[in-house]
């Protein structure tokens, strides 16, 4: 059996593994700090090669070491950049929490999270780890890896051209949709707290003798960890709403390279 691989076909898996390892490095739940470097750069290469054997992968034109150099950074680029934008779109998770702990009265508890390396509030960490709890159960980290699949179909190997204006047109946008849709995951307890505020509000007025303050605390912690258990049960539509937009936003910035 002649197993002799030649250097065009081995130049173009490398070209195939710098665009998966980017993607792995950079994407939601591979690129948690739980799991190992050594297991990370193995289901980069596991992923490479299976691309790589299912695709027809165009072989690499280039002049010199320099040029093939370049097409090395544009594919390890082309990974980070769709593994990052995965993730940002996942982490509105945290701003969603961290809206949802400030109007209940839950900012100052915070605790350490090792995947992010940062403290986050108590309901952007059990909002997190449920999220990837349902995408795990109900394989939707299939989807995630669909988007890399994608990024072969719609920027062929060696045919990258960033257009830096369109990308920084994109990232804005982004940013602008992240708040939004972190507000819509927290809109529940948004409202719960202002109909309080306005009952609240109401009672003081009629009868003034009476602390709103000291009851309005309390009340708000009831009625935020009320609402929470109620909203509970959406996580599994919030995790598929986010997974959707994931691959939206992907074949956006796609459509500029």
């Amino acid at each position: 059996m002649d197993l002799r691989i030649s250097t065009l076909t081995l130049e173009a898996f490398l070209l195939v593994l710098a665009r998966t390892g980017g993607f792995i490095a950079t994407a939601p739940l591979f690129s948690n700090r739980s799991i190992n470097t050594r297991l990370r750069l193995l289901i980069s290469i596991c992923l490479a090669i299976t691309l790589f054997t299912s695709m027809d992968v165009p072989l690499p034109e280039y002049s010199t070491i320099f040029g093939y150099t370049v097409l090395l950074v544009k594919e390890l680029l082309i990974g980070l950049s769709v593994g990052f934008i995965s993730s940002f779109v996942m982490a509105v998770i945290y701003m969603a929490g961290e809206f949802i702990d400030r109007e209940i009265g839950f900012t100052m508890a915070t605790t350490f999270d090792p995947s992010v390396g940062a403290n986050v509030t108590i309901t952007a960490e059990i909002y997190d780890k449920m999220i990837y709890l349902v995408i795990l159960i109900t394989n939707l980290h299939v989807y995630i890896l669909k988007a890399l699949v994608q990024t072969f179909e719609a920027v062929p190997l060696g045919h990258v051209n960033i257009n830096f204006g369109f990308m920084f047109t994109e990232v804005l946008g982004l940013i602008g949709q992240y708040f939004s849709i972190g507000f819509m995951i927290a809109m529940p307890v948004f409202l719960s707290t202002i109909i309080l505020n306005v009952v609240l509000g109401v009672i003081s007025k009629s009868s003034p003798q009476m602390n709103m303050f000291a009851i309005g605390m309390q009340l708000k912690v009831l009625g935020g960890l009320l609402m929470l258990s109620i909203i509970t049960m959406y996580i599994p539509s919030v995790a598929n709403y986010l997974v959707e937009k994931m691959n939206d936003v992907v074949m956006t910035v796609l459509g500029g390279l």
